[in-house]
Order: structure tokens, then C-alpha cells, then sequence
């Protein structure tokens, strides 16, 4: 039963729910409290109230009793009936016989009185009537519960005035805890989605006026502190092992499947494929310099070639290492032939000068191969074609060639 009571869709209806319920079992006992302990307050002054009408009545009717003058009584008794909470009054001669008698009409609620004057008013109040010393007669005095019922229906309006303002207080402050709490618990929620849609780790759950959130949200942020530190640090491995799959640990030049990436995206892209052109470069005597210095020194000669190469080309241009002493350039936007017999010689001229390797002179030298993007079908093509010119290139006094189909 509970269950189903507080099983809810909505935190502002478990606050409603868990708030009414409160409110009305606190209202069943404070209003049974008080009602009992009124109604019993009010049955103890109405039956004083009756002994005390008893005594008026018995002192009042002693004169008619003794003179047998029946109209005084009933005018008397009459009177006592129906100006105070008196349903019947019996007057008996010193004999035990009824001489007069008075009973109040009730019309309204007389089923309801009929079962309270059962309840708090069954027992008569009976007084005996004397005369110098003598009985005369008695009184028997029944009370009425008309003003206990009237003092039950008030009690019950006002509490129903006053249940009808706590409940609006009461609403009004549900809703204005709810708006609060929901206004301290939209930013987790909207950083939240964040997180999950943008992985925006950077962010933090600003500070909270409720301490359960304020906690809460400390938690959060020391775990989304953990979280970003580790997205930073897979991020950076990531860039270093992109890094090093893509480039060569020698010499630092790309390496052969990101030439290979790269010829082929341009390849793919017609714009870009206009006026390219693919040169390879091979030492001519790498052999000879590991043979007679060790490869200590041809590491050290590949270094230097690769960066020499490196710092004649231009900004848009791509160099990389394919293997060993092989290296390649993919020039862009080369519409002459003489362009590119300038752009040879000029690498052909940068490595005139030895290296200078632990006070030795390593001299070296390379040959370059020239392909025409216009020439190839394919990125396959044009590596061939590019490969087979630079051996082609090996064999001339200039040692460089342009492939021709």
C-alpha cells in the first residue's frame, strides 16, 4: 500500500504525496486529540451546568409544589427548557405522582442529538423538593447535547478553515521546495548531457546551496578531474603513437605508408592531381660509407640527407624515407619541365658539402628519379615510373632524370 502510494513519475509528485500524507495523519491526531479531549471537557460542564439548573428549578418550584398550582409549574419548567440545554423536565408530587412535565421539541439534527444525549447525557439529574423540613416532590432533570453538538460542528468548521489553509500552505511550500531543488539540480542535469554528447570533461558542476548536492556535486567533479586527466593523457599517447606509426624513428620524415596515404589522396583529388610530381631520391654511396665508417656514421649521413632535403623544399611540398637510404618528395602545382630540372638541381647542390661527423669529412651523394602525375593511371604507376627514372638517374653524369612514357 505504501509502496503504490509513493510510487511516482515525478520528484515534485513524491513531494506532494509524502507531504499530504504527513499532513494528514499529523491532522487525524491532533484534530482526534483535540476533539476528545474537548467533547469530554464540555460533557463535564454541561452536567454541572445541569445540577446547578436542577437546584434553580427545585428552589424556583418548591412555592407551586406546596400550593399544587400546576400552571406555575409549567410555566417554570417551560421556561428552564427552552432558554437552556434541558431536552426534559419531570416534576413529581411528595405522593410519586407526575404533576407536571417538560419536553423541547428538536427538530433539527434529532437523530444525531438523540445518539449524543444517549452517549454523554443518559443519566437524569434527580433532585428531591422540600419544605420545612418535609418532601414535597422532585425534579427529574434530563440534559440536552445540543450545545456539545454545536460545539463539535464549530470545532469541525474551524478545522476545516484551517485544513483548507494548511493545504495551500502547504502546496505552496511543495512547490517552492521543488522549484528550488530543481533549480539546484538543472545544471547537473544539462552538464550531464554534455558530458555524454560533447565528452566536454572540462567542465564542472558549479557550487550548490543543498549540502547533498554540494556533496554530490564535489564527487562529480573529483571523478570528472580522474576522467579528464586520463582523456588528456590517452590523448597525447594517442598523438605519440600516430606519431611514431607515420613517421620514421630515424631520421623523423614520415615513413612509407603516410607517403603512401598522401600520394593517394592527392592522386584521388583531380584538382591536386593536375601539375604533381613524385621524386625519388636514392644515395649513391650509403654502402660504401656503412663498409668503411660503420652505421654509426650512416645513420648519422641518412640524418643529414633527410635533413637537408627537408630545408629545400617548400612549405606545401611532402618528403619522406620509403626504406633504408631511399627518400621521396611530392612537389605540388609544377607546370614545367624546367621547374622541376631547377628544383633537382638545387637538391643535387645541397649535398655537395660533407658532413662533418667527429672531426671527418663523410661525403655523399644521391641520385633523383622524376615523375609526372600527367603520365600515371594510377599512384601505382607513379611510383614506378618515378622509381624506374631514378635508376635510370644513377647512370648519368648529372644524376637526375625525368621519366618519359
Amino acid at each position: 500500500m505504501i509502496k503504490k502510494l509513493f510510487k511516482s513519475t515525478s520528484l515534485q509528485a513524491l513531494f506532494r504525496k509524502s507531504q499530504f500524507t504527513i499532513f494528514a495523519i499529523t491532522l487525524f491526531i491532533c484534530t482526534s486529540t483535540f476533539v476528545t479531549i474537548s467533547v469530554f471537557t464540555v460533557e463535564s460542564y454541561a452536567k454541572q451546568n445541569l445540577i446547578l439548573i436542577s437546584r434553580t428549578v427545585s428552589e424556583r418550584i418548591q412555592p407551586a409544589l406546596v400550593f399544587s398550582d400546576k400552571i406555575a409549574m409549567a410555566q417554570i419548567i417551560n421556561e428552564y427548557t427552552f432558554q437552556h440545554s434541558v431536552r426534559l423536565i419531570q416534576v413529581y408530587d411528595a405522593q410519586g405522582n407526575l404533576v407536571a412535565e417538560s419536553l423541547k421539541n428538536v427538530e433539527h439534527y434529532s437523530y444525531i442529538q438523540n445518539i449524543f444525549d444517549h452517549i454523554f447525557l443518559k443519566d437524569a439529574i434527580n433532585l428531591t423538593v422540600q419544605h420545612q423540613g418535609q418532601t414535597v416532590g422532585r425534579v427529574v432533570l434530563y440534559g440536552s447535547s445540543y450545545e456539545i453538538l454545536l460545539f463539535i460542528f464549530k470545532i469541525f468548521l474551524g478545522l476545516a478553515f484551517g485544513m483548507l489553509f494548511m493545504a495551500f500552505a502547504l502546496l505552496w511550500s511543495v512547490n517552492l521546495t521543488y522549484r528550488h531543488i530543481m533549480h539546484s539540480f538543472t545544471p547537473l542535469v544539462q552538464i550531464a548531457q554534455l558530458l555524454r554528447s560533447q565528452k566536454a570533461y572540462n567542465l564542472r558542476f558549479p557550487k550548490n546551496d543543498i549540502k547533498e548536492f554540494q556533496e554530490l556535486n564535489g564527487a562529480f567533479n573529483q571523478l570528472l578531474d580522474e576522467i579528464q586527466s586520463w582523456h588528456t593523457h590517452l590523448q597525447n599517447e594517442n598523438v605519440e603513437l600516430s606519431y611514431q606509426v607515420q613517421h620514421d624513428d630515424l631520421t623523423q620524415l614520415p615513413n612509407r605508408n603516410y607517403f603512401y596515404q598522401v600520394l593517394c589522396n592527392l592522386f584521388d583529388d583531380v584538382k591536386h592531381r593536375e601539375n604533381l610530381a613524385l621524386l625519388f631520391i636514392d644515395n649513391n654511396n650509403f654502402k660504401a660509407i656503412n663498409d668503411k665508417y660503420g652505421h654509426l656514421v650512416g645513420d648519422a649521413v641518412l640524418k643529414e640527407m633527410a635533413q637537408r632535403l627537408h630545408n629545400h623544399i617548400r612549405q606545401d611540398d611532402f618528403v619522406a624515407r620509403l626504406a633504408g637510404d631511399e627518400f621521396a618528395i611530392i612537389l605540388r602545382s609544377v607546370s614545367k619541365v624546367e621547374h622541376l630540372i631547377s628544383i633537382a638541381e638545387s637538391l643535387l647542390k645541397c649535398c655537395e658539402d660533407p658532413l662533418i661527423y667527429k672531426d671527418q669529412k663523410i661525403s655523399f651523394s644521391f641520385s633523383i628519379g622524376i615523375a609526372i602525375s600527367s603520365q600515371a593511371s594510377n599512384p601505382e604507376d607513379f611510383i614506378s615510373q618515378a622509381d624506374q627514372a631514378m635508376y635510370k638517374a644513377k647512370s648519368l653524369q648529372h644524376h637526375w632524370y625525368i621519366y618519359h612514357s
